[in-house]
């Protein structure tokens, strides 16, 4: 838990909780996406039931430890042989094998939301002591996409703990969760990481250059998840036409040739979501390059942000970052790339 990267608010709680023996029965994990809630509740079962803890840490080495750690190394990967349902014996088969009977890491099986039929196995199962662990730990990721009868019928467990058990729920916003369910569980707080801390975690584990890991860093919106995620390439690519087309939408620029922009932007949706979040991240940089050159992400190309910034008044600039924060929003409905993008274009020129 000390290796942990970000929220140390968080990981402090947890430690003298467990140190005092007096961790609560139901937790949820409230934050942002990509900041290690459920690894952090993975590592909170560790220290709970570690057999040779040293200093209020777990080992990370003896047997509960490592047959825990089994659902980080398996979590969210299929089968290296492609087999449809296990081969049993490539990497990923054999740490799900290790797991640990005591662990139940509940995530959804079909669609996106856990299902009612999971939850009552959960009960069914709970209803027993821990077969070898001091504790069982039962992990339910994402719990505020449950349904309200699959909530619901988690109450009862709330309500009357069985011994020896802990329920975490990890959650993006806990008030989809019923107030039924959140008067029962404390509520635990995560924020974003700070951008620095990413960035030397892409450098140091990942082999990512110092450039490249402070753009993701950057561009993470503090989730570790995302920066791990991001494509610098695709977005390099991406961010010359951006750059391009924020220059004319600035300096009120040619029509024509940010039309032709977006245009070759809209073709493809995906391409066209990153072109747009670099878009927006550019705006926003040659906002903090006249007020805060600590907090440009993009620091490359800091010059001519600066440059940019100069030949712009404070005005049109905030209503550049405001547009095309509102067009990202617009995005999730069915609108015509490039009209919405033009028109955008068109408004602010004005």
């Amino acid at each position: 838990m000390d290796n942990f990267i970000g929220n140390r608010r968080a990981v402090n709680i947890l430690k003298k909780a467990i140190e005092q023996d007096r961790l609560p029965h139901a937790m949820i994990f409230a934050g942002p996406s990509g900041v290690g809630k459920c690894t952090l509740a993975l590592l909170t079962a560790q220290a709970l039931n570690c057999l040779t803890p040293q200093d209020g840490n777990a080992c990370g080495r003896c047997a509960a430890c490592r047959r825990i750690m089994a659902y980080v190394e398996s979590r969210h990967k299929e089968c290296v042989n492609g087999e449809s349902s296990a081969c049993g014996v490539c990497s990923v088969c054999q740490a799900r094998n290790r797991r640990h009977p005591d662990m139940l890491l509940v995530e959804p099986e079909e669609r996106t939301t856990i299902s009612i039929n999971q939850i009552r196995d959960v009960i069914a199962e709970t209803a027993f002591q821990p077969l070898e662990a001091r504790y069982r730990v039962v992990i339910l990721d994402p719990a505020d996409q449950m349904r309200v009868e699959a909530q619901n019928s988690l109450l009862k467990t709330l309500e009357e703990p069985p011994s020896r058990m802990i329920m975490i729920l990890i959650a993006t916003n806990p008030y989809l969760l019923l107030e039924t369910i959140r008067s029962r569980a404390r509520i635990l707080p995560f924020g974003e990481i700070p951008s620095g801390q990413i960035a030397q975690y892409l450098t140091q584990n990942e082999g990512k250059s110092g450039p490249d890991a402070r753009l993701a860093a950057a561009l993470s919106g503090g989730s570790l998840g995302a920066a791990l995620d991001f494509n610098t390439a695709e977005y390099r690519d991406a961010r010359e036409s951006a750059l391009e087309f924020v220059k004319l939408l600035l300096c009120c620029g040619s029509f024509t040739r940010a039309s032709a922009l977006a245009a070759v932007a809209a073709k493809d949706k995906d391409v066209f979501r990153t072109w747009m979040e670099s878009a927006s991240a550019l705006l926003r940089d040659v906002y903090y390059s006249g007020v805060a050159a600590g907090r440009v992400g993009q620091s490359d190309l800091i010059e001519k942000l600066r440059v940019l910034r100069q030949n712009t008044r404070h005005s049109h600039l905030v209503r550049a970052i405001e547009a095309m924060r509102k067009l990202q929003t617009d995005l999730h409905y069915n609108v015509n790339r490039q009209i919405a993008l033009e028109a955008l274009f068109i408004n602010l020129s004005r």
